[in-house]
């Protein structure tokens, strides 16, 4: 396990996407934060500063209308961490060095929660700082770490769902396919169609039927450990109800488990 680990952590340090992908994430984390928080300053009746901090911290991903973006941009991590290989045939190199096949897919899992979670740390304490250089009011502890908590465990589950899409496919293009369009385009088309069928149902503002599938997609779901004001909020007149941070944490949790448990098992299986 040691010597997978420092296999990844050799890999991690020597790619160039690495240094670029955690780079880009930090830097639009930096100017879109900084710019939000210069209009908030300039506002006549300035947010509070846990409204402040949430805006901040999320890039607007906290009201629900905006996906998080840290997320998308690191979250291609987990899909490098697999797919480079696959893509250069590097892997065969690395079964070959390594030939325990579970510890080389643990130690992936390992060092991309790790990536995963630092940098979207980095992003958070940018948030904070960019509140202190405008002269925001300061977010309450319990905020700071609820936003933190929520923000990096949604992180590192999307890393490591792009992970489970390159283990699966062995493809990088489509393994990134898969992380950019089933969050933002495949689950907003099933919430659409879902909502116009209940629209139009006998009891459209009834919270039973096939409203109820809305709760279990996966990274909507995941949002709520990171929203404050849903726009699912507004859907409930169609009895739409969703999970809390923490069910929905659960959901999110056990479809990327499931897809990693599915990679597992076929990265044991399939011939390099």
């Amino acid at each position: 396990m040691i010597d997978s680990l420092r296999y990844e952590y050799l890999r991690l340090r020597t790619i160039r996407s690495t240094y670029w992908l955690i780079g880009l994430a930090l830097s639009f984390q930096l100017i879109m934060t900084m710019i939000i928080a210069w209009q908030m300053s300039e506002a006549d009746n300035p947010p509070s500063g846990d409204n402040a901090f949430d805006v901040l911290a999320t890039i607007g991903a906290s009201t629900g209308f905006a996906p998080l973006f840290i997320a998308y941009i690191i979250g291609l991590l987990g899909v490098f961490s697999t797919g480079h290989e696959y893509r250069h045939g590097m892997i065969r190199a690395t079964l070959t060095a390594l030939p325990s096949r579970s510890m080389v897919f643990a130690a992936k899992i390992i060092s991309t929660g790790i990536v995963s979670a630092l940098a979207a740390v980095f992003c958070i304490g940018i948030a904070l700082v960019a509140g202190l250089v405008f002269g925001l009011d300061r977010p309450s502890t319990q905020e700071v770490l609820d936003m933190t908590l929520g923000t990096v465990l949604f992180t590192v589950l999307f890393a490591l769902s792009g992970l489970a899409y390159a283990a699966i496919t062995r493809n990088q293009t489509a393994a990134v396919a898969l992380l950019m369009l089933l969050p933002s385009v495949v689950e907003q088309i099933i919430k659409a169609i879902i909502l116009a069928i209940k629209s139009s149902s006998d009891d459209p503002r009834g919270t039973g039927g096939l409203v109820q599938v809305l709760k279990y997609l996966p990274y909507d779901a995941g949002g709520q450990m990171y929203t404050r004001a849903s726009f699912d909020d507004l859907l409930q007149i169609f009895g739409v109800v969703p999970f809390g941070a923490l069910g929905g944490g659960v959901v999110m949790t056990v479809f990327v488990g499931s897809l990693l448990a599915i990679s597992y098992a076929l990265f044991l299986r399939r011939d390099a």
